[in-house]
């Protein structure tokens, strides 16, 4: 795992966290039957629902064609974009979240904030950041995502379009989905769950960021175990909120270098009942950010 506090180059690839650089191997090649790729990113649309301190998506022409004479006869047009990088479908940096801690290593709302440094280590997060963002495995430090994906739409094996508002899903509710779909997670696997909750961001209804469906801590740790490398979700949080302590993000990025990608279009690999496929993402290179927005491709 990479742990060091001096920043990637341009051009270079190395670990990060519980992601490894990637390699396109056989193993991989066999997982792609028909090849039909499937887009996963949500559309970003003015106003989206976010979290609610994250800034939405705004965009703002600020170049119309026509208006640089010094190109004709050709033109440009161009435009300014704020949002957060947590916003629509994106991936978190291993920096993102922190956990305060007590001198003993142990959870402590008074304690100091600490972020991951690999298995049973940490660093203080003010050490590690200043006025130009995260110094310490920002989303610059990330590599791009090549690795086996299993689909879990829980949704669909408890009966439902969409699972119910705040439902936290169990460890009994992955291992009942794992033998409905005739799939499992073995070491390297990254999971995508489908709570059906994409269905709330489309109708622009406050559900999808108040009453999270995700899972739940024992779920977490029972992915873990079986070797996830990689949460990803079709809601806002991966976990259920409430609670808001974020139990499952502490556990799997502050604990583990399990990272998340949030916000996912899972609709059309649930329609087709694709359960496995080939997983490619690509984060980008931006120093000192806490996350990235992506555009996750599955491969059938």
């Amino acid at each position: 795992m990479s742990t060091t506090l001096e920043s990637s180059q341009a051009g270079t690839l190395r670990t990060y966290g519980a992601l490894p650089v990637p390699v396109l191997t056989p193993e991989l090649m066999t997982l792609v039957r028909t090849g039909k790729v499937y887009s996963l990113a949500v559309m970003h649309t003015p106003g989206m629902l976010a979290p609610g301190p994250m800034q939405t998506y705004s965009l703002w022409p600020h170049m119309r064609h026509g208006d640089l004479s010094d190109l004709r006869p050709a033109s440009a047009a161009a435009e300014v974009i704020s949002m957060s990088t947590h916003v629509g479908t994106h991936i978190d940096a291993l920096c993102h979240i922190g956990e305060h801690q007590s001198a003993a290593g142990e959870p402590d709302p008074t304690g100091t904030v600490r972020l991951y440094a690999g298995e049973n280590a940490s660093v203080t997060a003010h050490s590690v950041a200043d006025v130009h963002g995260q110094a310490y495995l920002s989303i610059a430090d990330m590599p791009p995502i090549i690795t086996r994906a299993v689909l879990l739409d829980v949704a669909r094996c408890k009966g439902v379009d969409v699972l119910p508002p705040a439902y936290m899903i169990t460890r009994q509710d992955v291992q009942a989905t794992l033998s409905a779909q005739g799939t499992e997670v073995r070491p390297g696997t990254a999971v995508l769950i489908r709570t059906g909750f994409y269905q709330h961001l489309a109708a622009g209804d406050p559900l999808y960021r108040d009453a999270i469906a995700g899972i739940g801590l024992d779920a977490a740790r029972y992915l873990f175990e079986q070797g996830m490398v990689l949460a990803g979700a079709d809601n806002m949080t991966v976990e259920a909120v409430p609670p808001l302590d974020h139990a499952v993000h502490r556990f799997l990025l502050t604990h583990h270098g399990v990272t998340h990608l949030e916000n996912l279009y899972l609709e059309q690999l649930g329609r087709d009942q694709v359960y496995e496929c080939l997983l490619i993402v690509t984060p980008l290179r931006l120093q000192g950010a806490t996350g990235s927005w992506v555009h996750p491709i599955a491969i059938a």
